[in-house]
């Protein structure tokens, strides 16, 4: 039990930190990123919702900070799953699969997280 919970510890900071740089990078890109050739509904999509991007990297900024400093984590990771199948889904309906792994990460630790959280989300089914 123990090395279990080291795990999920990790795992958690793993996941605030993947955040807080993905966002981050989006307003000060020191990370080099592509989205690869996106199909033409998926522009359109990207420019419809681009106004609201920059709310979604505060966000993100915001629920890596609560993981990293492990407040309120089994509600942050709750609350981060639509977001995680989101950006999977978006991935994979981009026709570039070579730049599908951060979302892979990102759903793997998500959901990795909440199997180790169940029994705290087994009052929220009764």
């Amino acid at each position: 039990m123990k090395s279990q919970n080291s795990i999920s510890k990790w795992f958690r900071i793993l996941l605030g930190l993947f955040l807080i740089v993905y966002a981050l990078n989006q307003f000060l890109h020191f990370l080099p990123t592509s989205y690869g050739t996106m199909p033409e509904n998926t522009r359109d999509f990207i420019d419809a919702v681009a106004v609201y991007l920059p709310y979604l990297y505060m966000f993100e900024i915001l629920i890596g900070v609560l993981l990293l400093i492990n407040k309120w984590t089994p509600f942050i990771i709750i609350v981060l799953f639509p977001l995680t199948i989101a950006f999977l889904i978006f991935n994979l309906s981009n026709n570039d699969i070579s730049k599908i792994w951060p979302a892979l990460i990102v759903a793997f630790l998500n959901i990795t997280l909440v199997l180790s959280n169940k029994k705290k989300y087994i009052p929220l089914f009764e």
